[in-house]
Parts: structure tokens; sequence; C-alpha cells
């Protein structure tokens, strides 16, 4: 089994990352073909709740996924506290636990309130941002894509100033990241259009991540690193 002690609090395999930051872009696409709001792109439903607070629109309903958002943060916060290493098991049963909450979701009738979606997975999006920050030694956002784009632009420059082996992988870390997030995006804007269940995708998705990560722990370490 992997040495917790060796792998930094929260860090993730790579092969987990891309499949987490899939479930990312696949659950926004989702939601905002289906209910035109966002459950992980809390920017989006900034913007929406100012343009429609100006216009006179529906604002409260951006408010809801907010503050479930930051209600997520909070409870992944507290856990950081209570187990500051986040050792794999923990990581684990954290995966498990959004496996179970998007297959309770795929099974509502399409007549559920929009806002049970939304507010639910807007939770699930704010446990995720805090919890998962780390894979194979790179940062990355298991949300959204801004900040993996940047990652990836600023990994280029410093291999364009260094030329080092370790700068190459960070870049073809970070690009495959970046990649994962926009196939998802893709998988669920298609699926939500042609599948009256889509979010099956995003069950099949997590959990894909959730049996790398496992499987991944239980391998012997290897000079006291986290496995690839």
């Amino acid at each position: 089994m992997v040495n917790d002690e060796a792998r930094p609090a929260g860090e993730i395999n790579i092969a987990s990352a891309v499949l987490m930051t899939a479930v990312g872009g696949y659950i926004d696409a989702f939601l905002f073909l289906r209910h035109q709001v966002f459950g992980f792109a809390q920017t989006g439903n900034v913007i929406f709740l100012a343009v429609d607070l100006v216009k006179g629109g529906d604002w409260v309903q951006y408010v809801w996924p907010l503050l479930a958002y930051i209600a997520g943060l909070t409870c992944a916060q507290v856990l950081r506290t209570r187990r500051p290493d986040l050792p794999s098991r923990t990581v684990t049963a954290a995966m498990g636990f959004q496996v179970v909450v998007f297959a309770v979701l795929a099974v509502l009738p399409g007549t559920a309130p929009a806002a049970l979606l939304v507010v639910t997975l807007s939770f699930v999006g704010g446990v995720r941002l805090e919890l998962f920050r780390a894979a194979a030694g790179i940062s990355f956002v298991s949300i959204a894509t801004t900040g993996n784009l940047m990652r990836a632009v600023e990994a280029i420059g410093d291999f364009v100033r260094g030329r080092s082996s370790d700068q190459l992988r960070a870049i073809a870390l970070t690009v495959a990241v970046v990649v994962g997030f926009i196939g998802g995006a893709v998988a669920g804007a298609l699926l939500s259009q042609t599948v009256t269940h889509a979010l099956w995708g995003a069950v099949l998705l997590e959990a894909a991540s959730m049996a790398v990560f496992a499987a991944a722990s239980r391998r012997p370490s290897t000079a006291g690193g986290t496995p690839q």
C-alpha cells in the first residue's frame, strides 16, 4: 500500500485527476443545458445573479447554489482540520460519497425540482474544490478549467526557460487535466441532449476516478512517491 506519510495531504494520481475534472466539465454542461445554471462554476452563477439583479430577473435562484457551495467548502475544511493528513481511505470515502450523491440524483424523475439538483451539486462542488488540489506532484482544480489553463501556460513558460524533464512532465500533466475537462464538457453536452437520465455519465466517470485511485493506493510505494 502507498505510504500516506509520503503522499501530500489529499493528493491523488493523475488518472483520477483527469477523470475528476472530466466530471466537472460534464456536470456544468449538463446543468447549463437543462437548467441554465452552474453547479461547480460559481463564477458563472455570480455573473448570472448580477445580470438578473440589474435587469429585475429572478436573481434569487443563483443565491442558493452559492450558499450550498460555501457550505461544501466549510464541511471539507472541517474534515481537513480533523484529518489534516487526509489518508487514502478518507480520500476514497470522499469519492465514494460523491458517487452515491450523483447516483441518487441520476435516478430522480424529470419532474424533480431543479433546485434539488443544483443546490446538491453545488455543495459537492465546494467539497471537491477544497479536498482535491494536487495530483502526481502538480496543483490542479477539480471543478473548473481556468486555473488549470493558467498552470499549463506557466508550465510551458518554465520549460522554455529551463528545458528540464520535470518541466516537460508538468506540461503533459496539466494539459491532460485541461483536456479531461474539455472532454467531460463535450460528453455532458451531447448526452444531456440525447439521454433522459444523462447524469449517469457523471456517476460512471466519478466511479472510475475512485476505482483508479483506490487501485493505485493499494500498490506498493516506489521511492516513497505517489503512484502515477
